[in-house]
């Protein structure tokens, strides 16, 4: 009893320091903004998807507020659903070149109406392009996402190739793929990082994975957690900005961290990327629009445990055995590989090139691991295979899915209508198939690619 006593009287007193603290990041609000929240959506856009009561609106306005950036700008625009009625969240990510009537600015990037008028603006723009309402905001800039890595110990990711870019014009990124653990800036660059031909959609699909990983983190280290709750909360709000209450952000956060990945969708705002007058842009067509709103505010698909069907047409017999063969000469544990690959996939790379192992830091120590990757028709999109004796890494997440084979438990994971990787284990060894950024392959095709490992012995 006397245990249960002094656990509550200091999660009585975190509550009370994280009350001063988010009271703290309400304080820095602009009255502008709180009016902004309360004005009616005046749009041509119509929302077909009513929403039910208690669902709400929240914009996750990321800044950049740094000394060499007068006056800020917006660099992460997601718009959050969250509907308890109907048990789902949903993310839209919009393009920061989007092309949209900023009132009293004319036809211009969507990024731009912050630099011009603030948060205000900013949410001014997005209600009248979408029509959708936004009940609630939270800004927070550059250094609190930094900030925010670093008190987790750093987040784990799944880099799908290896970032790189020493031009100076532009941000410097050295990230090897394969699975990891990222410091802030590193996690900061990764998110950030568009010069590649997925641009700016690529930046938008790696924000989201980020999302995915920081909640697959979350649920990984459970009560471990609490040990990181005040660097977390401190990081993340001393120099936020937000309407919502303590009260309610701890609302959202159980709500959430409950949620299964077949209750969650991630949508992205689509469009052309024209240059006009000299400058790029995303532009959007009504269609286009319409149906990212409408993916927005639908709830996801029942997910079910099932047996998924054969994979679609591809390629048999690993022409990469070579490559394999030497991996499995210095990797100590059983390696496998696969014998299917879905059409217009090739081996591209590996990681490390010698044909050794890479350790993946677990906080207590570390584990080897190996990570070969295969690339979709020159296209700047991977399909990655991953080898661990870490059983435990936080990637063995909770299935959306699940399929029987062989005796096998194929582990699908991702959100609703997105694998985002499959995984298994078998003779003391996790095993995961990572899909490409943009999500290209299907169940199918990924449970395919999973069922066909074979061993492959040592060269």
């Amino acid at each position: 009893m006397l245990v249960v006593l002094i656990v509550l009287g200091v999660l009585a007193g975190y509550y009370l320091w994280f009350s001063h603290i988010v009271g703290a990041a309400n304080g820095r609000v602009d009255p502008k903004v709180s009016a902004e929240l309360k004005t009616p959506v005046s749009s041509s856009v119509r929302v077909a998807v009513p929403a039910s009561p208690g669902a709400m609106n929240i914009l996750l306005l990321g800044s950049d507020k740094r000394a060499d950036t007068p006056g800020g700008r917006s660099d992460s625009l997601i718009l959050v659903h969250i509907d308890p009625s109907r048990n789902f969240v949903s993310m839209l990510s919009l393009p920061r070149d989007w092309r949209v009537d900023v009132p009293g600015h004319g036809l211009n990037k969507l990024n731009t109406a912050y630099a011009y008028g603030g948060a205000a603006l900013a949410i001014r723009t997005i209600k009248q392009a979408t029509g959708i309402k936004i009940d609630h905001y939270i800004q927070v800039d550059f250094e609190a996402f930094q900030k925010l890595a670093d008190s987790l110990g750093g987040v784990y990711l799944d880099v799908d190739r290896r970032y790189f870019n020493n031009d100076p014009s532009y941000e410097p990124i050295d990230i090897q793929a394969g699975y990891q653990l990222l410091g802030g800036h590193d996690a900061l660059e990764y998110v950030r990082f568009r010069h590649d031909s997925n641009s700016d959609f690529g930046r938008m699909l790696r924000q989201q994975r980020f999302l995915q990983a920081l909640k697959e983190q979350i649920t990984a280290q459970g009560a471990q957690l609490l040990l990181h709750l005040p660097g977390i909360a401190r990081d993340l709000f001393s120099d936020a900005a937000t309407d919502l209450t303590s009260d309610q952000i701890l609302r959202l956060a159980y709500f959430g961290a409950r949620l299964g990945g077949g209750h969650i969708r991630q949508v992205r705002m689509m469009g052309s990327t024209p240059t006009i007058n000299g400058v790029s842009y995303v532009v959007a067509t009504d269609e286009q629009v319409q149906q990212a709103i409408t993916d927005y505010m639908t709830p996801p698909s029942p997910q079910t445990t099932t047996t998924v069907g054969a994979p679609l047409a591809g390629t048999t017999g690993n022409a990469t055995l070579a490559a394999w063969r030497s991996v499995a000469a210095t990797v100590p544990f059983a390696v496998e590989a696969p014998d299917y690959l879905p059409s217009g996939y090739a081996y591209s790379d590996q990681r490390p090139e010698a044909g050794q192992t890479y350790l993946i830091d677990t906080g207590s120590g570390s584990k080897p691991a190996v990570r070969v990757i295969y690339r979709y028709s020159n296209r700047d999109q991977y399909l990655g295979v991953t080898e661990t004796s870490w059983l435990s890494a936080p990637v063995a997440s909770p299935a959306t899915a699940t399929v029987q084979s062989g005796g096998i438990t194929y582990n699908v994971a991702g959100t609703e209508g997105k694998v985002d990787h499959i995984w298994w284990k078998k003779g003391g060894v996790l095993y995961w198939v990572s899909n490409t950024i943009s999500y290209l392959l299907s169940q199918g095709e990924m449970v395919g690619v999973a069922e066909s490992f074979k061993q492959v012995a040592a060269q």
